[in-house]
């Protein structure tokens, strides 16, 4: 399994708040399809940042994850899904 063929499960998710965990995006995007992982990376400081990637199991689950959860509101902002693109590995 390449990094190509996970590009097109993986789901680009910004605008998180920093109160938004893990767990609480694997929750939500499972709603969607079985999720492998969810990741929201840190700075070397330790902070998380306000973006993340959810890895679908099914190729199909992507697409539909994106129209199904862009816009929601996670503690008052909308989160913006999109296709993640080799470049924000």
């Amino acid at each position: 399994m390449g990094i190509e063929e996970e590009a097109d499960r993986t789901l680009f998710i910004r605008n998180l708040d920093s109160r938004v965990t893990e767990e609480l995006l694997f929750e939500l995007f499972l709603q969607a399809g079985p999720l492998i992982r969810t990741k929201i990376p840190k700075d070397p400081d330790g902070n998380q940042k306000t973006f993340g990637f959810a890895v679908y199991k099914h190729e199909v689950s992507a697409p539909y994850g994106m129209q199904l959860l862009n816009g929601t509101m996670l503690f008052g902002k909308a989160i913006h899904v999109q296709f993640r693109s080799v470049l924000t590995l």
